[in-house]
């Protein structure tokens, strides 16, 4: 499956997206604190690499939520 950066940013508008070097990066629009069990950046080799990460990263509870 082919992704443009437009569909990512869609999909998760909360991330910017940036190209690199190796690969690609996103990093959360509003930072969340220190300690968060979320993160601020994750990077992918691909667009479709970040996507699965960004997916994997949403499934995580968000602050105040206990686990599932």
């Amino acid at each position: 499956m082919t992704v443009s950066v437009g569909q990512v940013l869609s999909a998760f508008p909360e991330w910017e997206i940036y190209e690199l070097a190796g690969g690609w990066a996103a990093v959360r629009r509003s930072l969340l604190p220190k300690g968060s069990r979320r993160s601020n950046v994750r990077c992918g080799e691909t667009l479709e690499e970040l996507v699965r990460h960004l997916e994997a990263e949403s499934r995580f509870p968000a602050a105040g939520q206990g686990a599932a």
